[in-house]
């Protein structure tokens, strides 16, 4: 270093330590005027400097009048202390105070003996806390400094470090008023306040109508010795302005959320403002003034003028330092200035109307709801807003209240009255130009009964909303300057509330209904059985839970009496008993009329609950007997209370008597028998689980659930001998209920016993169960039946669940159906008939070329393992026909396997196994599907008209060709179907047309349209049609000289008639209307030349396209025109050609080529029948 540079450090620095010695002596930061960024400058100075730690700690004691020495922490860490703020060197405040005892209690020591040792921490962030928050970071590094991808400490106090920092501040006694061992104590009063200077806000302009304008900011530090609680703050109007340029004076904390109300000044220029606060021992709060100024008629008038807002006074019960006035920034009062505007109307989901009773218990009510569009000028965004809830009911009577934008909730923070409700948006909700947001209020309605609730907007200001170009603060304004009268609904920012509000009336609980309920059906009940149902009732409870302290059921016992039904209680739809046990009690001796009397105080909660009678009836009661209750709740249930308002519940409204479900008295009863199902059929030898037999258990006309113990069956073998059978069980479904290890099997009775207890059959119902045994594979031939013995008389297996008593059981004798033993399974093969004939384009795949249809026979399922295959037709087609000359075939859309034809029986193939095999179900059937991909047709492969048609080899049966295994018996079996099964088939040209009719009929007129159809040619080859014919009859006046064009082009080169009701369209030898071009469509229009009108006579005629319905019969594959006109009147009714091997062209030499064909089987006909007819008609 220079001796200039250490001369010119040296003057700097005993300057800055004279400063500090003086500050010392004289006073806090107050006295010095020094705001709290100049306190940091000089402090950073003094560390660059190389000032000793002690030295800086002293210095910033005498600028800031904070003591050097720290609160002792013991055991804890921060006593709650939440960091907001990040920190760095330089920095000062309770901030760091607080970090340093975090660092020092969790053992990274600031330093091991004087400032910022444990004990004696500082306000101040210099290098020594700089060290330790860095060996703090490394000490935590999993958790600080990986998330933001960090290896070492920074010693910077960012986001993650403060994260840190408040989880780990709970718990411990800090000295100042914390807490000891997680235990809370009250935090001591404290007796100093100190206010200073904060950073203000620059001069600039103040145009009118704008909010929250900031003038002057003030740092208000609370005193080590405990919390301060600030009640307001007093402010005077200076500068060389009117008071009249303000339109209220507001009080903003450090985020910008207003405290209190707006104030105006009165006639001192001052004005109080704020509302109760805290500030923290040891923290400070900076809190803001700030000015709503006038509208543009006030301050256009004092433009030019210069207002400032001055603190003049904090109003505390604690001692304030510091100096007063503190003035911030003085602004411009400017009246041309356009800021952006917000105008708030009712929104749509505001309630729109006064709620006259809203039932406490309410969740989600929307109370209140404001549509906030911002204007031309600039987008403007929303930060907070501030509900006035101006209604009776205190905050105690609402729960859950948010503010919601878009669908996302807002969490309020409630004002110490409990009326102000306020939520802030995070970074704010920017709304374009012209556009507009809702902001709703909701919540849930808890208590205050006979209150009321009325979210209002109380000044135009509690929106707090800036422009996003000029950055003012924005007052709603409704955008007229007209007074007018409070109206709820209305928004109007002259008035006050700005926006007055539905009102919320809420009522108490109330029962909306009692019913019988059907949760408690009709039934049969068991007598001497306890918690039989005697009826139910459904009772729905609104606002809030009630209490009933009595309750009153009548009991009709028809045929018995009411006193004969003992232990009744009252259940609720949990089962569990709310009053009761209590006996009923007849109106008189013997009488079957009675009463229930429940004096247990009953409490319903809000919402549906099923209240059901339960009792045991006597032995008195006898089958058929039946028990009814009732209750009439306007004079049977007394004491109606609401549990949360303590008001009286009225049931006038429920005066006629309300009737349960009746029961019927039953005794226990079971009837058994053997089901006709399954019917008598094959069993195949070596099956495994096969249903012999079914068995029905009816416990329909029971008055209580049965318990059946064991149960016989009858056991008749012919041929077959009991030692072919094993493991009979009986099922339930597919649960076997039986342990066939106890089970011994003959012919005659056969006992099987339940597992778990018994059986239970519920009572009302009937259960089916079966028998399953295994047959051995030797058992090839003769018959097993299981039947059923009357054995009522001797057998006593069955009792009452509930009562325990023995239940008589009724028995229906029955041999049950003969299961005939087989060796195997079989199937047959048809062909599927929803597969028509059909034409195929040549290259096309996956073509479908057959379905056969495979049956199995009733004995057992199979699985279809191999399929033999043949070409049918084979003159008129080859393997070649097919590329690989293969078939493949599907299961449904399952790949299944190939057939590969050309080997030394060239049209014969057989299938790869089949896999996976396809199971048929006995007496069921599937279809596969065989598939192929046709070869191309050119001028040097394929053939033109080939008839490609696949049969079923059904002579090809075993292991080379048809065959499939039995499921149970797992035995080969050979397709029944021996003989070859042929199938529709198709033909192959280079290219398939279709046709499609557009027209639908309609007026009969001489020239207009008639009959349209289009031919689509998807291949890239055109194609050329000789002929097309169709139906025609007609009424009235002759129709004649029809003539079809094609696309505009004549078709026929002159008109036809239709002598014989067919009118035959020929088209010229050269004719371009019958060449479609490829890859394209063409339409095609019929009209008439002459259509006769006759006097009182409507003329009608009738069209249809008619198709061909087979293949003409000629010697080739193909022919001629000629040779296919020349066939039947079905088969050349439309002539056209692929022109398989030479070029279309439209000529009569082409006529005579073997390359045509009639329609037979073309896209578009329905099941290659004629077109529907249609009908154009011309009325007189």
């Amino acid at each position: 270093m220079s001796k200039k540079l250490k001369l010119m450090v040296s003057k700097v620095l005993g300057t800055t330590l004279a400063l500090a010695m003086v500050l010392s002596i004289a006073a806090p930061v107050g006295a010095a005027g020094l705001t709290t960024d100049q306190v940091t400058a000089i402090l950073s100075l003094l560390s660059s400097f190389g000032a000793d730690q002690a030295t800086i700690n002293n210095v910033n004691s005498a600028l800031t009048g904070v003591p050097t020495t720290g609160g002792t922490t013991t055991g804890g860490t921060c006593s709650s202390y939440v960091f907001n703020s990040d920190l760095k060197i330089g920095s000062t405040g309770a901030d760091v105070l607080n970090l340093q005892k975090i660092l020092n209690a969790d053992g990274v020591n600031i330093a091991s003996t004087g400032a910022g040792s444990p004990g004696n921490e500082t306000s101040y962030f210099g290098a020594l806390t700089d060290a330790g928050v860095v060996r703090f970071q490394n000490k935590y590094a999993s958790e600080i400094l990986a998330p933001v991808g960090l290896i070492n400490g920074t010693g910077y106090v960012g986001a993650s470090t403060r994260a840190k920092l408040n989880a780990m501040c709970t718990g411990g006694t800090t000295t100042g008023g914390t807490t000891t061992g997680g235990d809370t104590t009250t935090p001591s009063v404290g007796t100093g306040l100190s206010v200073s200077s904060a950073t203000q806000p620059s001069a600039s302009l103040a145009p009118p109508s704008t909010a929250r304008v900031p003038f002057t900011r003030v740092t208000l530090t609370a005193g080590n010795d405990g919390d301060v609680t600030v009640n307001s703050i007093t402010v005077e109007r200076t500068g060389l302005g009117s008071d009249n340029n303000f339109a209220g004076i507001v009080l903003l904390d450090e985020n910008g959320t207003q405290l209190g109300i707006a104030k105006t000044l009165n006639s001192n220029h001052q004005a109080t403002v704020g509302e109760t606060f805290t500030v923290k021992a040891g923290t400070s709060k900076t809190v803001t003034i700030a000015g709503n100024m006038a509208a543009t008629a006030t301050m256009a008038a004092n433009a030019g003028q210069v207002v400032a807002l001055s603190v003049v006074g904090v109003n505390t019960s604690a001692a304030v330092t510091g100096v007063l006035p503190v003035t911030g920034a003085a602004h411009t009062i400017n009246a041309t200035l356009t800021v952006g505007t917000a105008t708030p109307t009712r929104g749509a989901l505001d309630p729109g109307v006064d709620a006259s009773s809203k039932e406490i218990g309410t969740t989600g009510y929307t109370f209140s709801s404001l549509r906030i569009t911002a204007g031309s000028a600039e987008e403007i965004r929303i930060h907070s807003i501030r509900w006035n809830q101006s209604g009776s009911a205190s905050s105690d009577d609402l729960a859950n209240v948010m503010v919601y934008v878009d669908g996302t909730g807002y969490a309020t923070s409630v004002s110490a009255d409990g009326k102000y409700y306020t939520a802030s948006f995070g970074n704010g909700i920017v709304v374009g130009k012209g556009l507009a947001k809702e902001i709703s209020i909701k919540g849930d309605i808890v208590g205050g009964s006979v209150r009321t609730v009325t979210f209002d907007l109380y000044k135009a200001t509690d929106i707090y909303i800036t422009g996003e170009t000029y950055g003012y603060g924005i007052s709603a304004d409704d955008q007229d300057s007209a007074v007018g009268t409070l109206t709820e609904g209305t928004f109007n920012d002259e008035l006050t509330p700005a926006y007055p509000a539905y009102d919320v009336t809420i009522s108490a609980g109330t029962v909306n209904s009692i019913s019988k309920s059907n949760d408690v059906a009709a039934q049969n009940i068991a007598i001497l059985s306890p918690n039989q149902p005697l009826g139910g009732f459904e009772v729905n409870i609104r606002g809030e839970a009630i209490s009933v302290q009595q309750m009153v059921f009548n009991i009709q016992a028809t045929g018995n009496e009411a006193e004969n039904i003992t232990n009744i209680s009252l259940v609720d739809g949990n089962g569990s008993v709310v009053a009761g046990p209590v006996n009923g009690v007849s109106t008189s001796t013997n009488s079957p009329n009675g009463t229930v009397t429940f004096t247990d105080t009953v409490t319903l909660p809000v919402g549906k609950t099923v209240l059901s009678l339960r009792g045991q009836l006597g032995s008195a009661f006898v089958s058929n007997d039946t028990v009814a209750a009732s209750t009439t709740p306007s004079t049977q249930w007394t004491t109606v209370t609401g549990q949360t308002t303590g008001d009286t519940i009225s049931l006038s409204s429920f005066s006629s008597a309300i009737t349960a479900n009746t029961m019927t008295v039953k005794a226990g009863a079971l009837a058994m028998s053997v089901s006709s199902q399954p019917t008598a059929r094959t069993v195949i030898a070596g099956s495994k689980g096969f249903e012999f037999a079914r068995y029905v258990l009816d416990a329909s006309q029971s008055g209580e659930d049965v318990r059946l113990i064991s149960m016989k069956g009858l056991l008749a073998l012919t041929t077959v001998t009991a030692s072919n059978l094993s493991n009979c069980n009986l099922y339930d479904g597919t649960d076997p209920i039986t342990d066939n290890t106890s089970v011994t099997l003959a012919a005659g009775d056969v006992s099987f016993t339940f597992d778990n207890g018994g059986l239970i059959i519920p009572k009302g119902t009937q259960k089916a169960i079966s028998m399953k045994c295994d047959l051995a594979a030797s058992a090839t031939s003769g018959s097993v039946t299981w039947g059923l013995t009357n054995n009522a008389s001797t057998d006593s297996p069955a009792t009452g669940v509930q009562s325990g008593q023995t239940i008589s059981e009724t028995m229906t004798a029955a041999a049950g159906q003969a299961m005939t033993a087989a060796t195997s399974g079989s199937y047959t093969v048809t062909e599927d008939t929803s597969l028509l004939y059909s034409v195929a384009q040549a290259g096309s795949t996956g073509v479908t070329l057959a379905k056969l249809r495979f049956t199995s026979g009733a004995s057992e399922a199979v699985d279809l393992k191999q399929l033999a295959l043949q070409l049918g037709n084979t003159a008129s087609n080859s393997p070649a026909d097919l590329v690989g000359e293969k078939v493949m075939i599907y299961n449904g859309s399952t790949l299944i396997g190939t057939a590969q034809f050309g080997g030394a029986n060239a049209d014969n193939a057989t299938s790869t196994a089949l896999s996976p095999a396809p199971r048929i179900e006995a007496g069921e059937s599937i279809v596969l599907t065989i598939k192929g991909d046709l070869s191309a047709h050119n001028v040097n492969e394929g053939t033109p008209g080939a008839f490609l048609a696949i049969t079923y080899d059904g002579d090809n049966v075993g292991s080379n060709g048809n065959y499939a295994t039995g499921a149970s018996s797992q035995t080969t079996i050979s397709s029944g179907t021996t003989s070859d099964v042929t199938t529709a088939g198709l033909r192959i040209f280079r290219t398939v047309p279709s046709i499609a009719v557009t027209s639908s009929g309609g007026t009969l007129v001489a020239g207009a349209d008639l009959y349209k159809f289009t031919v689509t040619n998807p291949n890239s080859r055109d194609v050329v049609f000789k002929k097309f014919s169709m139906s025609v009859a007609t009424t009235g006046g002759a129709v004649t000289g029809f003539t079809l064009y094609g696309d505009g082009v004549a078709f026929n080169t002159s008109t036809a008639e239709a002598p014989l009701g067919v009118l035959e369209l020929n088209a010229g030898v050269t004719s371009q209307a019958k060449i479609v071009p490829a890859n394209s469509s063409k339409t095609y229009v019929l009209r008439a030349d002459t259509a006769v009108d006759t006097a009182s006579v409507s003329e009608t005629i009738n069209l249809a396209l008619l198709a061909d319905t087979s293949y003409p019969a000629i010697a080739n594959l193909m022919g001629t025109v000629t040779t296919v006109e020349n066939g039947s009147a079905n088969t050349d009714n439309i002539i056209w050609s692929p022109f398989s091997t030479t070029t279309p062209v439209a000529t009569s030499a082409t006529e005579s080529n073997l390359d045509w064909t009639n329609g037979y089987g073309l896209p578009g006909f329905p099941a290659n029948a004629a077109f529907p007819i249609q009908t154009w008609t011309r009325a007189n």
